[in-house]
């Protein structure tokens, strides 16, 4: 069945992925090894899949981190190399970053209406044109490409039921809908829920731990690798290279190390798994550390 996918990426972000270690998110194999197959009510292939994922550039002055951009940047990267010929495509907007007033919730009594709240000098941060976008590009596949069947939209957001109601009274292709969350806590839109042919109510954390892309993902001049910051343990991660990188030199070397099995030590517990999967739990990397010790106290010792 020919489908094609419209992300929004702020959505997602906020919904499934922030504060996880799983940001390094494969979308094709997210959709078509999990929430197509255990969603949409028709058995078919989904051999014939293309994401359409929108989303804006982060800016700078607005970011936690002064990595945040360049991060984003290596991500989207990473999407494009892993993705096969036209089967990806990434559709940006913007950010508006402007100073304007608004009335302050009262930390006292939040349940203050606000005309009795300080009206103060706020920043207001917003994504523009995603829902625009992808109102125009789905309606524009719908109507111009005859072999498409399904259209997925990923969102909950009810700025799209006009879309979404024009989509159905062509009345060409089935409609699917992924509310971004990882909990069924967040019910669906209504006015979506209603427009669509089948709905799925979240995705698991299960899912998206399993559908990770490699860290370096090849493809152009030089490869895109998951930043540090991405794993769940990050200050562990550098205390291993603390260990490793007198004996090893560089944090290729490293970060090879920890791609491959280290040996048994019989007075540490057994690793469940290669060092590199063991990286997104602080009880588990801190293990790895040890093993990480115990390499180059051994590679020291060699070398006297």
């Amino acid at each position: 069945m020919k489908t094609r996918i419209y992300i929004d990426g702020y959505n997602l972000y906020y919904g499934c992925l922030k504060r996880t270690p799983y940001k390094w998110l494969d979308l094709n194999t997210l959709f078509t090894r999990h929430i197509l197959p255990s969603s949409s009510p028709i058995i078919d292939s989904y051999d014939d899949v293309s994401i359409k994922y929108f989303t804006a550039d982060i800016v700078g002055k607005a970011s936690r981190s002064a990595d945040s951009l360049t991060d984003q940047q290596t991500y989207h990267r990473a999407l494009q190399f892993s993705a096969s010929d036209g089967q990806f495509e990434i559709v940006k907007g913007y950010y508006s970053v402007n100073q304007t007033r608004a009335f302050k919730v009262n930390e006292v009594n939040p349940k203050t209406p606000p005309y009795q709240c300080e009206y103060v000098d706020i920043w207001k941060l917003e994504e523009k044109q995603t829902d625009v976008n992808i109102a125009v590009e789905s309606l524009f596949d719908v109507m111009t490409d005859e072999s498409l069947e399904q259209v997925v939209f990923v969102t909950n957001d009810t700025d799209l039921a006009r879309a979404l109601e024009k989509i159905r009274a062509l009345n060409r292709v089935k409609i699917g809908l992924v509310i971004p969350t990882t909990d069924s806590v967040r019910m669906p839109n209504e006015k979506l829920d209603a427009l669509a042919d089948w709905t799925r109510r979240n995705i698991t954390l299960d899912e998206l731990k399993a559908s990770q892309l490699p860290r370096s993902v090849g493809g152009g001049r030089k490869p895109a690798v998951k930043p540090t910051t991405w794993y769940g343990a990050p200050q562990i991660i550098e205390q291993i290279f603390e260990c490793l990188l007198p004996v090893l030199n560089n944090r290729t070397k490293c970060w090879r190390w920890l791609e491959t099995s280290p040996p048994a030590f019989d007075d540490l517990p057994e690793l469940s798994g290669l060092p590199i999967t063991l990286l997104d739990d602080d009880a588990t990397a801190d293990l790895v550390l040890l093993y990480a010790k115990r390499f180059s106290d051994i590679s020291k010792k060699k070398n006297q």
